[in-house]
């Protein structure tokens, strides 16, 4: 009965309830994904992933179709979810081929990337404390990727080929949600 009350009433609650549901949820499928490998191609395991997610937010779109929701930024939102697909087929396809320590490792330069892009893009202000931080994440990625020291491989370099696609996604995103 709370659980009931706390979802119809709404607020934090909720997010955090979405915010663990979408953390393990993200955990299966990157399990699923390492676990199968290379044989499932990236792009049926990124068709499976949508699929899923498509039938689990079915009731939320059902409810948007109903209520004959505007959509003015439906440019944006179609390159949105083509950049973010592509990403998608890529990380799929270096996760099946590097050590899951390093897919998370590199993975954490798209926030910096989104740092960057938000603050090219948006307009957003890069203040002095987030610039360093974006330098010495950038640099903890070089340390982990080690360019120079080994040759990088054909998952390093898929993975790198996510972060700015991501990012686009990203910054896509933020922009939908202030279009009018």
């Amino acid at each position: 009965m709370a659980l009931r009350n706390i979802i119809k009433n709404g607020g934090v609650p909720v997010g955090m309830l979405f915010m663990v549901g979408s953390g393990l949820c993200f955990v299966c499928v990157a399990a699923l994904v390492r676990w199968v490998g290379t044989s499932l191609s990236a792009p049926q395991a990124a068709f499976i992933r949508y699929l899923f997610g498509t039938l689990m937010l079915a009731p939320v779109f059902l409810r948007l179709f109903r209520k004959e929701a505007q959509v003015n930024a439906l440019r944006l939102i179609v390159i949105r979810g083509v950049v973010h697909s592509f990403a998608v087929i890529l990380w799929f396809f270096a996760m099946a081929r590097i050590p899951m320590a390093e897919v998370t490792a590199i993975g954490y330069l798209t926030p910096i990337v989104v740092t960057v892009a938000a603050a090219v893009f948006l307009g957003e202000r890069l203040q002095a404390r987030r610039l360093i931080a974006v330098l010495i994440g950038f640099l903890g990625v070089l340390i982990i990727v080690r360019p120079g020291f080994q040759t990088l491989s054909i998952g390093q370099l898929a993975l790198l080929g996510t972060t700015p696609l991501f990012a686009t996604s990203f910054v896509l995103t933020k922009k939908v949600t202030t279009h009018p």
